[in-house]
């Protein structure tokens, strides 16, 4: 759920960002009015300053001498001054006549005060400097050059910085004032009634009905209490009412569902099986011919090497064919299972040992392991071999440049479980819903019909157990073969077993 403030926050809140607002406007109009304030008044004063220094300054012949000690003396003295930062004066063909710390010359602004002859002030230096320029009058109305003083603005902004600081200080304190009296009236008198409602909501919430609320305050969370109590009791009886339609709800549902995988099912099994029966009874039988004449040709040709390879291909062929058919009347009609008691640990020898003379170990790296006091299985022998067999040559073929295949067989739920894991690239998670589904392959088209791990499931749910499978690509694939362990005489085991929800179907692990 949305993360919420509690009311008090959020009244609080609302009130600081008013007070907040009003202070930021209020000390942005205050500040910008004294900052203008205190400009204007230096401009006036570096604009007086400038005009009284040009009053001493002798004629541009320079034949006034005393006048000119006067005007060392005044600038020198002006030098002096901390927010003095430069002056400068020029005539009109651009000569300096007189300079002090100056570091700027002539810039557009002082041509243009010798052109037009009006004084003017400008802020530069991002507010730090203020310049003012002035005229030099010559003979008659024309001037005879141009001034312009410059003076730090430094000690202005100083006290602007200071002015700031007070009334940041004042403002904190009556903001701090104002948040602990509300806050406090706040609680007293709408926050803790709602308190002491929302714990009685979450009760309810939590299927605790049986707590009546019980609040003072204003009439209106009297109110508010007492209909919150009616709702209580409303509730207490619809939810009564709801819990008995979703027991009887849930009931129908997991029938349902059974009832639709059970049909799913069946409708596949009667599909395949009447595909099967019907392959194997139009193809069975010319495919015999084919291959019996196939057979009387190789005989009679055998020795012309060319003939010879034609009809090896169509007897490979036909072979492929043969097995296919096989393949469908084994997942649609699994023979009768012999059972007999075995024992866990000489079968994975057994397989072992068979796939090893085989060869189907090349590049691998095999380890088998087995837990001690395993119990002992009571099913068909050849039947699981056959499944293990195709779980460890998938495994192989997952591997091509080499890999690790384990073998481990443990105990878990009163069954015994055999996993077969390989270091190969994994499964892709697309694939992996549908493995177990009949002709479903990633091999190429004549590596495989996708009939092997169709077979091996089905023939692993009638021992009663179930084949599941978890890959994650790039890490490898297990398939875990979860059957029902046998104890005592081994009569019964499954069916007991089968009660302990052994006996279900296949499933998919992503993890």
């Amino acid at each position: 759920m949305r993360y919420r403030f509690n009311l008090t926050f959020a009244i609080l809140a609302s009130l600081a960002s008013l007070l907040l607002l009003t202070w930021l406007l209020l000390s942005i109009i205050s500040f910008k009015t004294a900052e203008q304030d205190l400009l204007a008044l230096k401009s006036s004063y570096a604009g007086s300053l400038l005009k009284t220094l040009l009053a001493t300054l002798p004629s541009v012949a320079g034949q006034d001498s005393s006048h000119s000690q006067t005007f060392d003396r005044v600038l020198a003295n002006l030098s002096r001054e901390k927010d003095f930062a430069g002056f400068l004066l020029v005539d009109m063909e651009g000569r300096i006549l007189a300079s002090r710390d100056d570091r700027r010359g002539i810039d557009p602004r002082l041509r243009a005060v010798m052109i037009t002859g009006k004084e003017s002030t400008t802020i530069v230096d991002k507010g730090q400097m203020l310049l003012s320029y002035a005229p030099l009058a010559g003979s008659g109305e024309a001037a005879s050059g141009a001034a312009r003083l410059a003076l730090s603005l430094g000690e202005e902004h100083a006290r602007l910085a200071r002015s700031r600081t007070l009334f940041l200080g004042y403002f904190v304190l009556d903001f701090v004032l104002l948040l602990g009296l509300g806050a406090f009236m706040l609680r007293r008198i709408v926050v803790s009634p709602l308190e002491r409602m929302l714990a009685a909501t979450e009760r309810i919430i939590a299927g605790d009905y049986n707590h009546p609320l019980r609040v003072h305050g204003g009439a209106e969370i009297a109110g508010l209490a007492e209909s919150f109590n009616l709702m209580q009791e409303s509730l207490k009886k619809r939810s009564e009412e709801v819990e008995s339609h979703v027991l009887s709800l849930e009931k129908a549902n997991r029938e349902l569902q059974e009832a639709r995988q059970e049909t799913i099912r069946s409708e596949k099994m009667a599909s395949i099986g009447l595909l099967a029966a019907g392959m194997a009874h139009e193809i069975g039988t010319p495919l015999a011919a084919i291959i019996g004449y196939n057979e009387v040709l190789a005989d009679e040709l055998a020795s012309d090497d060319e003939k010879s390879d034609y009809l090896r291909r169509i007897a490979r062929e036909a072979g492929r064919i043969d097995r296919l058919v096989r393949d469908m009347l084994d997942y649609a009609r699994p023979g009768r299972a012999k059972r007999e008691l075995i024992d866990v640990n000489d079968l994975l020898e057994e397989l072992f040992g068979m796939l090893e003379r085989q060869g189907v170990f090349k590049k691998l790296e095999t380890m088998l392991e087995v837990d001690a006091g395993l119990p002992q299985l009571f099913l068909d022998r050849h039947q699981l071999l056959q499944v293990l067999v195709n779980l460890v040559i998938n495994a192989r073929d997952a591997m091509p440049d080499g890999g690790k295949l384990t073998a481990h067989a443990f105990c878990r739920d009163d069954g015994v479980v055999i996993e077969i894991k390989d270091s190969g690239a994994g499964i892709l998670p697309e694939h992996l819903s549908k493995i177990f589904d009949p002709f479903f392959t990633t091999k190429e088209p004549w590596s495989g019909t996708g009939l092997g791990l169709a077979i091996s499931a089905r023939l692993v749910e009638s021992f009663g157990g179930a084949l599941r499978v978890r890959s994650q690509e790039g890490e490898g694939t297990v398939f875990s073969v979860c059957l029902p362990a046998s104890y005592g005489d081994g009569e019964g085991s499954p069916g007991d077993l089968n009660s302990k929800n052994l006996n279900y179907s296949h499933e998919i692990n992503t993890s």
